[in-house]
């Protein structure tokens, strides 16, 4: 009963400050990035998997940003007379990346990880491109990457919930400092 006295009012106060300082629903969140890049084109038609350009994504805690040096594999030679590869290009030469604009973005407070997320789905035999989707959307039909999901602690709890088998854990410390 002690417990019931001290943990309902717990919970309480953690859910009033998560709705609180949680931040605004970001679904449909497409800002305009430096640099026109078609994930319909690169991901989709192309195939080139997420982890060339998200090289953290499977051991950071980040998703990583491409590096125009990543870019620049490819856009030395392939399609040099377009308009955004000339951009590009410049920047390039003038040791300067592209200021890209974050999409999705978790709270300050929040601990999360990409890689035990990705592990899980790549170990299941999923391209990364699909093992991306649940969170993100399928970008590979994206020509301008939008949030298409609600980031919030109730979506990622059940997620949890429903993963539970597979090693989900459900504790306030997995994902809260």
């Amino acid at each position: 009963m002690k417990a019931l006295k001290i943990g309902i009012p717990v919970i309480l106060i953690a859910a009033s400050l998560w709705l609180v300082f949680s931040p605004p629903a970001r679904v449909g969140y497409a800002p305009e990035q430096p640099i026109h890049y078609s994930h319909k084109l690169h991901a989709g038609e192309l195939g080139i998997d997420c982890q060339y350009c998200h090289t953290t994504v499977a051991k950071g805690k980040k998703a990583s940003v491409p590096s125009i040096s990543i870019c620049m594999n490819c856009h030395t030679s392939v399609a040099t007379n377009k308009e955004e590869i000339k951009k590009l290009s410049s920047m390039w030469q003038a040791k300067k990346s592209p200021e890209w604009v974050r999409i999705h973005n978790m709270p300050d407070h929040v601990r999360f990880s990409h890689a035990p997320q990705i592990k899980a789905l790549l170990s299941e035999g999923k391209p990364s491109s699909e093992a991306c989707q649940h969170c993100h959307g399928d970008v590979t039909k994206m020509e301008v990457v939008a949030q298409v999901k609600d980031h919030n602690m109730g979506w990622c709890v059940n997620c949890h919930r429903d993963n539970k088998e597979k090693g989900a854990n459900i504790t306030c410390s997995t994902c809260h400092y």
